[in-house]
């Protein structure tokens, strides 16, 4: 269990029957109905671009390996290194948005994005993209900690489950969109192109949260290196924070490592075009779309534990049902598309209600607990992705049983969290 206490500008809250204090600057904050729609809008724009940050240049991948004159598994690592960075960033910056507030990251990460991208279209080697990358990568990790802490600041209960359903959604839009866009962009301007767009969408989110975002933190932590890392210890000891966290970055990791193999798998072994290529991805985003949407109703209906426990079964199914195909049939579009479908639909009810769990329990330090999730969620979806780099792309098993494998550790993982839930 944890409880807070306040006295005296020191925030004080127990974990696991030890207590942890905290001086803070108490700050009262009353919204508009305007602030709060840019606070809706920021809870939009910013999760589009965790996702697009993946899945823009996904259909350029082969293209840039030609361009760079460079190996497969090299090109693939840069989607690797830009995950790892969205980890590693997290729980730094989420962090010092509790001591320094929300608005000043945002901004600052804003506008990193935004320089780095365009720093990106001049690359003059694959290394280089590779670094710049993984810079990219942190400065998204700003963005989302940020974001994801403003809405356990202002949300609270059935409220933040709906609105981190919301950021789901709005995530859900980049691998829906980025690869139709991405796709049409490297074929008509090149796959340069699409670090211009990521420019643009630094730039703006830059000028909007400058202009239209006030800050929503309440309690800024006075910081201090000691008390940041024991409130850091104690989150992390938190094991059912911990299981679920793995499982929500598992299941992200299923949807990001077809973006890995996929580009290869269909235009390469397949012969589609990229834009061909951005059409199918387009699809697949749409499951995850219509899932999460689907999980919206449902929440008010069944409670998180349920839905969560339905979309790791399913998802389970689905991948049986992938490695069935994979060996009854010859390998073609529909063979891949049609369970990779189903279990991206699924995933769908995993991810929200994964992430409604674990905002919820630590709602004071919110930007530390949003900052260990995403560090966590990187860091399994990096070492997914570089595994992915392995993976032989001639035929769909290895993928099929990869994905199986997640889904299978995801399950042991939710049925051990139950033990620990019980016990709050």
């Amino acid at each position: 269990m944890h409880t807070y206490f306040y006295y005296n500008n020191y925030i004080q809250f127990r974990v696991n029957n030890q207590t942890i204090e905290r001086r803070c600057i108490l700050v009262n904050i009353s919204y508009s109905i305007s602030q709060k729609r840019n606070i809706y809008f920021l809870a939009f724009i910013v999760p589009f671009l965790i996702g697009l940050g993946v899945d823009l240049y996904v259909p350029s991948l082969p293209i840039i390996t030609n361009y760079f004159h460079t190996r497969t598994n090299l090109v693939q690592f840069t989607v690797s290194l830009y995950l790892l960075g969205y980890g590693i960033g997290q729980v730094i910056l989420g962090i010092l948005s509790d001591s320094f507030g929300r608005r000043k990251i945002l901004l600052i990460s804003a506008l990193s994005f935004m320089l780095i991208s365009f720093s990106s279209i001049f690359s003059p080697n694959i290394f280089t993209l590779e670094v710049l990358r993984l810079l990219q990568g942190i400065c998204v990790a700003g963005l989302a900690v940020v974001t994801r802490a403003i809405l356990v600041d202002v949300f609270s209960g059935i409220e933040l489950a709906k609105a981190t359903n919301y950021f789901t959604l709005s995530w859900s839009l980049g691998p829906i969109l980025a690869p139709f866009i991405g796709g049409n962009l490297e074929h008509y301007f090149g796959w340069q192109a699409n670090f211009y767009l990521f420019t643009l969408y630094g730039f703006f989110i830059f000028v909007y949260a400058f202009i239209n975002f006030q800050e929503t933190n309440l309690n800024l932590l006075v910081f201090s290196f000691p008390e940041s890392y024991n409130g850091l210890k104690h989150i992390i000891s938190h094991s059912l924070f911990m299981l679920i966290t793995t499982v929500s970055a598992l299941g992200y990791g299923i949807i990001v490592l077809f973006n890995v193999v996929g580009p290869y798998l269909i235009e390469t072994v397949l012969n589609f075009s990229v834009v061909q290529y951005g059409n199918i991805a387009l699809i697949l985003g749409f499951a995850y779309f219509f899932g999460a949407v689907l999980n919206r109703f449902a929440i008010n209906y069944f409670n998180s534990t349920s839905l969560l426990l339905f979309g790791l079964i399913s998802s389970f199914i689905g991948s049986i049902l992938m490695i069935i195909l994979g060996f009854i049939s010859v390998m073609n579009l529909f063979v891949v598309l049609i369970p990779v479908f189903l279990i991206f639909f699924f995933i769908g009810f995993i991810v929200p209600n994964a992430l409604a769990e674990t905002m919820q329990l630590f709602p004071k330090i919110a930007g530390t607990a949003s900052s260990v999730f995403g560090t966590l969620t990187g860091i399994i979806v990096f070492l997914v992705t570089s595994f992915g780099t392995s993976l032989k792309i001639s035929s769909q098993i290895p993928l099929s049983f990869t994905y199986l494998i997640l889904i299978i550790i995801s399950v042991i993982l939710f049925l051990i969290s139950r033990k620990f839930h019980s016990k709050l």
